[in-house]
């Protein structure tokens, strides 16, 4: 009954809304509202808003502004150069550079198209861009730092790209670096001086948007920097760890677990000649020390410029570390004795039983009968009956006698492998110092260390193998013996031994020639 009259109700309503429109409120336009303090970017997203204005003088607004509360699939909006979700406004981005150009909005009430309204919508580009570091970095070569972009639109509104790594971000820009690498928003400074010209690299930074629109970073090298030079000799292969020993089958004894293999020793470290000169720098306008190192095994060279002033160099050759010995093979287990064998014997016993059965037997019992005078009597009648009565009867029957052999002995368990003997550390290389005249006062600011290279751990022994259960039988088996632990090399095997560093004297080498 009270859907009935909620229908009816209903009824009421709208027939009353349509002989009054007033009442019925419709709408009488509708305005697109867009926010001039947004960027509308390609590849970017934007929100728009509509009011509606009613004939009884009251406004609507969409969801996602103040005070809004439409829905927005009441309202149909149909974008050329992007595409709508809810009010929001993704721009096409094939449309960079964006300079120049607009989307258009169309949009309109579903129940109402002929309040359809259109705008088109600029887009925004930069006006300006300027490209600075975030993070602190030495102004020398292999120095790296990262960076971010401010960009000024025509509207004034100002915004920074901070997460140039990500790909949404970087996508605005062009970088071509000078003098540097440019990667997963890091600037590398070349790590080779020789690859830079006149000491300056530089990062120029395209604006996508508006290609007109351009930012050079420019940094001059000052070489103030802490230059490490480290070489290693090879480390030793460890030693592989001895197979285990397999278990014993049945009653057998598990096999013995293999011996680990020793480690290698570490390789030497290699030797490395360095050559510094002192010259002063016309475009610095300061001394700077030019080195040279190379190792000498391999004929790889090193160079550096570094600066008195802030600057220096360490050196180190350091011997391989030893290869580890291998730990032995475990011994295999001891195989479980089998049971003795089982078997019945039938034999044919007698034995007495008591069984019941059934005799016949005469008894007398008093019965009342009418005689031929007509009158009671009782006289004595005999009966036969049956009777069981239990005999001792002797009989035959069959028993059977469980009977088994003796037990198998249990196998021994097989003896762990004997641990490997690690291998030492290499030894540190030879360096050689030499130093002009003019740079001997800076020796200081160069400093060199050969270190022997540590030496391996020595294999573990292998633990032995579980004895084997002797097997169940009459007797039962005798139980096998467990397998002893391989021995293990304890310790460590010895440090390499230190090289040697000498210090010499050498004519000037280096003319420093500023680019063209």
């Amino acid at each position: 009954m009270k859907n009935w009259f909620f229908i009816l109700f209903l009824l009421i309503c709208f027939f009353t809304a349509q002989k009054h429109p007033a009442l019925a409120a419709r709408l009488d336009s509708i305005q697109l509202v867009i926010d001039q303090d947004q960027l509308i970017l390609p590849g970017e997203t934007f929100k728009i808003g509509i009011i509606a204005y009613k004939r009884n003088g009251k406004i609507r607004k969409t969801f996602g502004m103040p005070g809004g509360r439409t829905l927005w699939w009441k309202y149909k909006v149909e974008v050329v150069g992007g595409t709508d979700f809810g009010g929001r406004i993704t721009v096409n981005e094939q449309l960079k550079p964006s300079i120049g150009k607009y989307i258009s909005i169309e949009a309109y009430p579903r129940r109402q198209p002929k309040l359809k309204r259109k705008v088109f919508v600029p887009l925004n580009y930069e006006t300006a861009i300027a490209f600075q570091p975030t993070t602190s970095f030495d102004k020398a070569p292999g120095c790296r730092f990262d960076g971010e972009v401010v960009s000024l639109f025509n509207n004034k509104v100002v915004q920074i790209y901070d997460k140039l790594r990500r790909k949404k971000e970087a996508d605005n820009f062009l970088f071509i670096p000078q003098g540097g690498d440019w990667d997963n928003g890091k600037f590398t400074i070349d790590p080779d001086f020789r690859n830079i010209n006149n000491h300056r690299v530089g990062l120029v930074v395209n604006s996508k948007t508006n290609q007109a629109v351009s930012d050079t970073f420019s940094i001059l090298l000052d070489y103030k920097h802490d230059y490490r030079l480290n070489l290693y000799g090879r480390s030793g292969y460890s030693g592989h760890n001895g197979s285990d020993g397999s278990d014993g089958s049945a009653g057998y004894h598990g096999g013995y677990g293999g011996n680990g293999r020793n480690g290698e020793y570490g390789e030497n470290g290699p030797d490395i000649g360095v050559w510094v000169d002192l010259y002063h720098d016309s475009i610095l306008n300061e001394p700077l020390l030019y080195v040279y190192a190379e190792n000498l095994w391999t004929g790889k060279d090193y160079r550096y410029l570094i600066n008195p002033d802030g600057g220096r160099l360490s050196v180190s050759s350091t011997g391989g570390r030893g290869g580890d010995g291998g730990d032995g093979g475990d011994g295999g287990d001891g195989g479980d004795g089998r049971d003795g064998e089982i078997w019945f014997e039938k034999r044919i016993e007698k034995r007495t039983v008591s069984k019941p059965f059934t005799e016949k037997r005469t008894v007398t019992e008093t019965k009342t009968i009418t005689n031929s005078d007509g009158e009671q009597e009782e006289v004595e009648v005999e009966k036969e009956i049956e009777v069981i009565v239990y005999k001792d009867v002797e009989e035959e029957f069959e028993i059977k006698i469980r009977h088994q052999g003796p037990g198998e002995d249990g196998g021994d368990g097989g003896w762990g492998g004997a641990g490997g003997f690690a291998g030492g550390g290499g030894y540190g290389g030879h360096i050689s110092l030499f130093f002009t005249d003019d740079a001997r006062p800076y020796q200081n600011l160069i400093s060199a260390s050969s270190n022997g290279g540590p030496g391996g751990k020595n294999g573990d022994g292998g633990d032995g193998g579980r004895r084997g259960d002797g097997g169940d039988g009459n007797p039962d088996g005798s139980d096998g013996r467990s397998g002893g632990s391989g021995p293990s090399r304890f310790g460590w095997a010895d440090d390499g031994w230190d090289g040697s560093i000498e210090v010499e004297s050498t004519d000037e080498f280096f003319f420093y020639t500023p680019s063209e």
